[in-house]
C-alpha cells in the first residue's frame, strides 16, 4: 500500500458527517484552485484571527510558511442599516470595513483565502493554519493536498461528478458515502471533483452554502478540489454577469490561466489542464450563450489553444433531457444546444457533463443534434451501442483533438435533490431515475464514466477510446429507447427533515393557549401581545383518539379551532439556514413567526374565525413541514411561533395539535 493511499484511507473513515466546524472556525478549511505550482487553502472564523498557514511535504515538519501578502481576508460587518448584534459592534472599525466584503455571510465572518506558491508538481503536500502561533487544525492526515501534475503527464487520473445534491438530506448523504466506499474498495484516491451546480438549495443563499454543502462535503473538501458549475439555484443570490454573491466568496477559480487553458478574466466561466485533460466550465444560466457573445468568443479562443489528449466540458443545463426538465422546451438548455454544442463539437470535445434535470441520463455517441425544435436521432448518432466494455464494447474515437468524431453527454442531476421524468430523449441509451453519482477515469486512451447509485450499486458503465484513425459514420436509424409512458399515479413521499437539526421549541413543551370561537385578526401571533388571559398547558393538545397532555373538551359544544403561542430564541438569525416543525395535527392549521405566515396546511383561505377550506387530514402522526420566509421572519434574540389549529366539518371531532419547532444545524 503507498503512502499516498494511507491518509487516504483514514479520510474515508470519516466520510459522511456533516458535523458543524470547530470552533472558531465557521467554514472549514478547504483546498481550492490547484496547478502544478499553487494551491489556495480558505476557511472562516467567526470573529478575526492572525492567519498563518504552514505546509510542507512532511506532516510532521511544515517547514513551508503563506507570507501575510499572500493572505487575502474578507469580512461581513453588516450595513449602517443593518441592526448589529452587540458582541461584532466593536470590530466594525475603519479598517476591518476596508475589508473586502463577504456578499450576504452572517454578521461576524472573517474569510481568509491563503495562497501558496512555489510547489513541486504532481506532489502531496501536508498543511495547517494558525491563529498566530495556536494551531487550529489538528494534526493529522487529511488536511492535505496534491499539486496538479505538469500538462502532458499520462497517468490514471480519477475524478468525481455530482449535481443537484445540496438539499442537507439524506439522498445527499448516501450519494457520497456509497462514492467513498466504492473509491475505497480499489484504493484509488480522487484527484479533484466537479458540481455541475445547485449545490446549495433552495437560493444559493451563504447559509444554505454552510450547512448543505460545506459541512455535507467537508471530509473531501479539506484535501481534494471542487471545480464547480454555478447552478440556477445559486443564481437567485449570485450574478455572473458581476462575479458577486455567494457562489462566488465559496470559490476560487482560475482567471488568468493559472491551471492552463486560456484566461478568462472571469470566474463565471474557465478552464484548466489536468494532466492530458483540457476541461471547460461554462456559465448556462445567466449570460449570453449567443456565439458572438463572451463566453463564446472566450470559448473559440480556449479550444484553438487546447492540445491535450482529451477535452470534458461542463456547465448547468443540459442540452438534452426528458428528465425533470425538457431540453426541447426550455430557452436555457436549447440555446445551449444551438449555441454552444457546434462550438465544442468543432473543438473535438469528448465528454459533457451537466445536472439541472434531477435524472441520470447518458447518451450514445452523438454529434450535430442542434434543432431548436425536438431533438431527434437520425443521422446525429455514430455509434448506438451501448459502450460497455462488457456489452456492445466502448466507443471508438479518432486519438487527439477530432472536429466532429461525436462526444458523450452525461446529465448527473441526481445527487440529492427529489427526482422526476417526463419522458426519453431520443440520443440518450440511459435513462435511470435514481439518486447516485458519477466517477470518470481516464488512463491513457481511454476514458470509463460509472454511475453509482445511493445503495452503492454500478448501474452504468461505459467507455470512449481514442486510438489511431477512426472513420466516422452517422447512422440513418439508430437505435432507440423505448417511449416513456409516464405512471397516471405516483406514490406520495413524505417531506424529509434536514439530517442535521438542533431544537428550539421541544415536544412536549408548555404554551399559552385558547381553544373556542376565534377572533379576527392577528394581534396574538406578534411579539408583545398581552396573553395574561390565556391558559397555559403542555403539547400534546387534543381530544379524540390518542394521549393527551392538555385534553380539550368534547361534546356538541366543543371548540373546533384552537390557537398556541410560546416564545423562543435565536442568537443570530442571519446563521438560520431553515426551520421547520415537526408536528402531529387534525385537521389543518396555519404557523406564524412573529406575525408573519410561514406555513399552512389544510387550511384553504384566511385565519381565525375567517379560516375556510379545511380539509380533513387523511394520514396521521408526526410530519416535517419546513417553514417559509423565515430569513425575514426571525430575528436575533426572542421570537414568537404562533399556530392555530382547525378541525374540518362533518361528523369527526377530533382536534389534535403537537408540535416542535427545529432548525438545521
Amino acid at each position: 500500500m503507498s503512502l499516498r493511499t494511507l491518509p487516504f484511507l483514514f479520510a474515508l473513515a470519516l466520510a459522511g458527517l456533516a458535523a458543524n466546524p470547530e470552533p472558531p472556525f465557521s467554514r472549514s478549511p478547504y483546498v481550492q484552485s490547484a496547478s502544478p505550482t499553487r494551491m489556495h487553502v480558505v476557511w472562516r472564523t467567526e470573529g478575526p484571527v492572525e492567519p498563518v498557514v504552514r505546509f510542507g511535504t512532511d506532516p510532521s515538519n511544515l517547514d513551508g510558511e503563506v507570507p501575510a501578502s499572500d493572505i487575502t481576508v474578507r469580512a461581513s460587518l453588516g450595513t449602517d442599516k443593518q441592526e448589529i448584534p452587540e458582541r461584532w459592534k466593536p470590530l466594525r472599525t475603519s479598517r476591518n470595513l476596508g475589508l473586502p466584503k463577504l456578499h450576504s455571510a452572517p454578521i461576524g465572518t472573517f474569510q481568509y483565502e491563503a495562497r501558496i506558491k512555489g510547489l513541486k508538481a504532481d506532489t502531496t503536500y501536508h498543511y495547517a493554519v494558525y491563529d498566530g502561533t495556536r494551531r487550529l487544525t489538528p494534526a493529522d492526515s487529511e488536511h492535505r493536498f496534491r499539486t496538479q501534475p505538469e500538462p502532458g503527464t499520462r497517468r490514471p487520473y480519477r475524478f468525481w461528478v455530482i449535481g443537484d445534491g445540496g438539499t442537507g438530506r439524506s439522498a445527499q448523504k448516501a450519494v457520497f458515502d456509497r462514492m467513498r466506499e466504492s473509491v475505497q474498495a480499489d484504493g484509488r484516491p480522487l484527484d479533484f471533483w466537479i458540481h455541475v451546480g445547485d449545490m446549495a438549495y433552495g437560493t444559493g443563499r451563504d447559509v444554505e452554502f454552510q450547512t448543505r454543502y460545506f459541512e455535507s462535503y467537508a471530509p473531501l473538501l479539506r484535501n481534494t478540489v471542487c471545480w464547480p458549475s454555478m447552478g440556477n439555484h445559486e443564481g437567485h443570490t449570485s450574478k455572473g454577469t458581476t462575479g458577486v454573491g455567494p457562489y462566488y466568496d465559496a470559490y476560487v477559480v482560475p482567471t488568468r490561466a493559472e491551471s492552463g487553458g486560456l484566461a478568462s478574466g472571469t470566474e463565471a466561466y474557465y478552464s484548466f489542464v489536468h494532466g492530458n485533460i483540457h476541461f471547460i466550465c461554462l456559465d448556462s444560466h445567466d449570460l449570453d450563450r449567443k456565439p458572438d457573445g463572451a463566453m463564446a468568443r472566450w470559448l473559440k479562443a480556449d479550444l484553438e489553444k487546447a492540445k491535450s489528449d482529451w477535452l470534458v466540458a461542463f456547465w448547468h443545463h443540459p442540452p438534452y433531457t426528458k428528465g425533470s426538465h425538457d431540453s426541447d422546451k426550455e430557452k436555457d438548455l436549447i440555446e445551449m444546444r444551438h449555441h454552444i454544442l457546434p462550438i465544442l463539437e468543432a473543438g473535438g470535445v469528448d465528454l459533457v457533463l451537466t445536472g439541472h434535470s434531477h435524472v441520470y441520463e447518458r447518451s450514445m455517441l452523438i454529434d450535430g443534434a442542434y434543432s431548436t425544435n425536438a431533438t431527434t436521432a437520425e443521422t446525429f448518432v455514430l455509434d448506438d451501442g451501448d459502450g460497455d466494455p462488457a456489452g456492445d464494447g466502448a466507443y471508438r474515437k479518432s486519438a487527439g483533438l477530432t472536429a466532429h468524431a461525436g462526444v458523450v453527454h452525461v446529465v448527473t442531476g441526481n445527487a440529492g435533490a427529489k427526482l422526476g421524468r417526463n419522458g426519453t430523449s431520443p440520443i440518450m441509451r440511459r435513462t435511470i431515475v435514481e439518486h447516485g453519482s458519477v466517477l470518470v477515469e481516464v488512463d491513457g486512451d481511454t476514458l470509463r464514466g460509472r454511475m453509482i447509485n445511493l445503495n452503492g450499486t454500478e448501474r452504468d458503465t461505459f467507455a470512449l477510446v481514442k486510438s489511431g484513425k477512426v472513420p466516422v459514420q452517422r447512422l440513418s436509424l439508430p437505435w432507440q429507447p423505448a417511449e416513456y409512458k409516464k405512471p397516471a399515479t405516483s406514490p406520495k413521499v413524505p417531506n424529509e427533515a434536514p439530517l442535521d437539526t438542533r431544537v428550539l421549541v421541544a415536544a412536549g413543551a408548555e404554551w399559552r393557549f385558547r381553544a373556542g370561537p376565534l377572533p379576527g385578526g392577528l394581534d396574538w401571533t406578534r411579539p408583545g401581545f398581552d396573553g395574561a388571559a390565556w391558559k397555559s398547558g403542555k403539547a400534546p393538545f387534543g381530544r379524540g383518539e390518542g394521549r393527551f397532555a392538555t385534553p380539550l373538551s368534547a361534546g356538541p359544544a366543543a371548540p373546533r379551532a384552537l390557537q398556541i403561542r410560546r416564545e423562543f430564541t435565536v442568537e443570530q438569525a442571519d446563521r438560520i439556514t431553515e426551520m421547520g416543525l415537526w408536528i402531529d395535527y387534525s385537521d389543518g392549521f396555519v404557523a406564524f413567526i412573529n406575525g408573519h405566515e410561514v406555513a399552512r396546511v389544510g387550511v384553504g383561505r384566511s385565519f381565525g374565525r375567517n379560516a375556510q377550506g379545511v380539509s380533513a387530514r387523511e394520514d396521521s402522526g408526526r410530519v416535517y413541514v419546513d417553514l417559509r420566509n423565515v430569513g425575514s421572519a426571525v430575528k436575533d434574540g426572542v421570537n414568537v411561533l404562533a399556530i392555530e389549529c382547525h378541525a374540518a366539518g362533518g361528523e369527526s371531532q377530533d382536534l389534535r395539535l403537537d408540535p416542535e419547532l427545529v432548525a438545521e444545524d
